[in-house]
């Protein structure tokens, strides 16, 4: 994997997403290279690689982040929301657990999410805090899917380990179950995910479809050219009959309230 290091003059920037009062981000680009991550248009990513081909380090952002909670009003720091805090190249620079190290000693309370085991890690860490919570987003069960569609990333068995682990620490835990792919869940499929995030310890989850953003309709041709069924399934799903989400979502809220799983429905 090629990586730049480069420094920045902001650690935390307001979040508009709910329960969370900031976002930290010690990486732009992602390693795990998901078909479906809505990060490129989100940042409007013109990178010197294509999309999980390359990763920017921001070396300096736990100096940068200590300064700024010294003026910051406490508040809920998401780690991350636009790039995974622990993708591959966490495990050599150790940028997110060296920010964990800072917040902690602020008192700042924190939400974790990733698609990767390497959280683990950092348990020592994250039980320490007063209030926590961790995520893990889980999109299928069975390797090959999740080879496809998120291929850098921890296999779906690593993740729901992860999942049970932190839970056994004392770390609340959640499952960001999405975006839901046509042709590769259906609803027996989405019924297994739920009731294994819900044995692995998560006591929510958040549901979410698959979303037509900038530049993903040609990243997904790209990578499914070799599963022609999916790759239609995906086309119609997107651009002719929606109907598959709505049945999608009325799977996810029925297995939910069976299974006794707190679910919030993103769509």
């Amino acid at each position: 994997m090629k990586y730049a290091e480069t420094t920045c003059k902001t650690a935390l920037s307001k979040s508009f997403l709910p329960g969370l009062d900031y976002s930290l981000n010690p990486y732009t680009g992602c390693e795990h290279g998901c078909v479906y991550c809505y990060a490129p248009s989100t940042i409007r990513y013109g990178g010197p690689e294509p999309w999980g081909a390359f990763v920017t380090a921001k070396t300096n952002i736990p100096v940068v982040l200590e300064r700024e909670l010294r003026k910051a009003k406490p508040g809920v720091v998401g780690i991350s929301t636009v790039t995974d805090p622990y993708q591959p190249v966490e495990r050599r620079l150790k940028l997110t657990r060296s920010c964990l190290e800072v917040l902690q000693a602020k008192g700042f309370p924190i939400c974790i999410q990733t698609k990767s085991a390497l959280v683990v890690r950092d348990i020592d860490l994250i039980k320490d805090f007063p209030e926590k919570e961790a995520g893990l987003t889980i999109t299928a069960l069975d390797d090959e899917t999740s080879a496809i569609l998120e291929p850098g990333a921890s296999l779906p068995g690593e993740r729901l380990d992860a999942l049970r682990w932190l839970s056994d620490s004392g770390i609340p835990v959640w499952a960001f179950v999405g975006p839901l792919v046509p042709g590769f869940v259906d609803s027996d499929r989405l019924a297994d995910i739920l009731t294994r995030v819900k044995a692995s310890g998560a006591s929510r989850v958040l549901v979410d479809r698959l979303r037509l953003k900038p530049g993903l309709w040609a990243r997904m041709e790209n990578v499914l050219t070799g599963k022609p069924e999916a790759l239609e399934a995906c086309r119609r799903a997107l651009f002719v009959d929606q109907s598959v989400f709505n049945d999608l979502r009325i799977q996810a809220a029925k297995v939910c309230k069976e299974i006794g799983l707190e679910c919030e429905l993103c769509y």
